[in-house]
């Protein structure tokens, strides 16, 4: 497959730029002014800033979502996650609320018209239409729900070490930049909205690389899994390049979710042991050593994402999902992390 450019403008690149320096330009504005709400709990010089990344995404992808509708949903969603997760840092809510407030997120997102319309074919080529006669968009607008609360979780369950989320942020956003220039996929808001979120991910990046100097916290995480996965709904042809790119946290959260069943645990209860990236810290390796392991393990999956067919991607996503579980349950049996 071959790049199309034709969809690029060069005021894209410019908005890029603008939003990586408005949000670098916040981020330090937010530190100087030392909020003492926004403290993490037991540090006296770092902040979750989780806010400042919602904000900036929000005025600058609002002009470019093709409808003041769904711009309207856009901010709203981003709002109450800003609502909801300024109350979970400063008052830890339970892992029920927090799943009811995903739902309401999802919901309000729905409702706005954030709708998966098909679905790549990986059979027969072509899509699969999910506006059915009789359902109408249920089966899309059902889809669409579970997808924002899946990426949302995925992008919370990677905030636990220094960098790493917003870094698997910035390469889904490149990977979805990518695919939009592909000339089945092309689509200009897709391309414009992923190039913004990779602008202030990167910005916000630079201030939560180890050692971080600020924290996403729940406003940032729930930030970039929703603006994530509503991006990857527009169109509707690139929910699958998302979930290779996405591969690791969303497989790591469905073994622990296990495990946990298993075990006889509340599946969506926090955990601080079992996840991938504190079973490679317990390992040994250091905050950085585990983003740039991780960083480079997705973008291998985001230019499988990007450059091979659908029904390549569901067989490498069973593959891939297959040694993940193996090698996940050998580690926690040998109990060597």
């Amino acid at each position: 497959m071959i790049f199309d450019t034709a969809i690029v403008a060069p005021v894209y690149g410019l908005v890029a730029i603008a939003v990586f320096g408005v949000t670098a330009l916040a981020l330090i504005l937010f530190v100087r002014l030392q909020p003492k709400s926004f403290l993490v709990h037991g540090s006296s010089n770092i902040y979750y800033a989780g806010i400042v990344l919602a904000g900036s995404i929000a005025l600058s992808s609002m002009w470019f979502v093709g409808s003041w509708k769904l711009a309207g949903g856009l901010l709203a969603a981003l709002a109450l996650v800003t609502f909801v997760g300024t109350i979970d840092e400063r008052k830890k809510l339970s892992a029920r609320t927090q799943l009811l407030a995903q739902a309401a997120i999802a919901g309000i997102s729905v409702y706005a018209g954030w709708v998966i319309p098909y679905i790549s074919n990986p059979i027969e080529g072509g899509v699969i239409f999910l506006n059915i006669p009789i359902w109408g968009i249920i089966p899309g607008a059902l889809l669409a729900f579970i997808w924002i609360i899946a990426c949302m979780n995925a992008m919370n369950f990677l905030d636990g070490t220094d960098g790493l989320a917003p870094a698997i942020g910035a390469i889904a956003c490149i990977a979805l930049a990518g695919i939009s220039m592909l000339p089945a996929t092309q689509d200009a808001r897709t391309f414009v909205l992923a190039v913004i979120g990779l602008g202030a991910l990167s910005a916000f990046f630079l201030w939560n690389a180890p050692p971080a100097k600020v924290y996403l916290g729940t406003t940032g995480s729930w930030c970039i899994g929703l603006f994530i996965a509503l991006v990857a709904m527009i169109g509707g042809g690139k929910i699958s390049t998302t979930l290779i790119v996405l591969a690791i946290p969303m497989l790591d959260a469905l073994f622990v979710i296990g495990h946990r069943i298993i075990a006889g645990q509340v599946p969506w209860k926090g955990d601080t042991t079992r996840h991938l990236h504190y079973r490679l810290a317990y390992a040994g390796l250091s905050k950085w050593n585990i983003v740039i392991i991780m960083s480079i393990c997705t973008l291998l999956f985001a230019c499988i994402g990007v450059f091979v067919s659908t029904t390549s991607k569901i067989i490498t996503l069973s593959i891939l999902a297959g040694v993940f579980f193996f090698v996940s349950a050998r580690m926690m049996n040998r109990r060597t992390l």
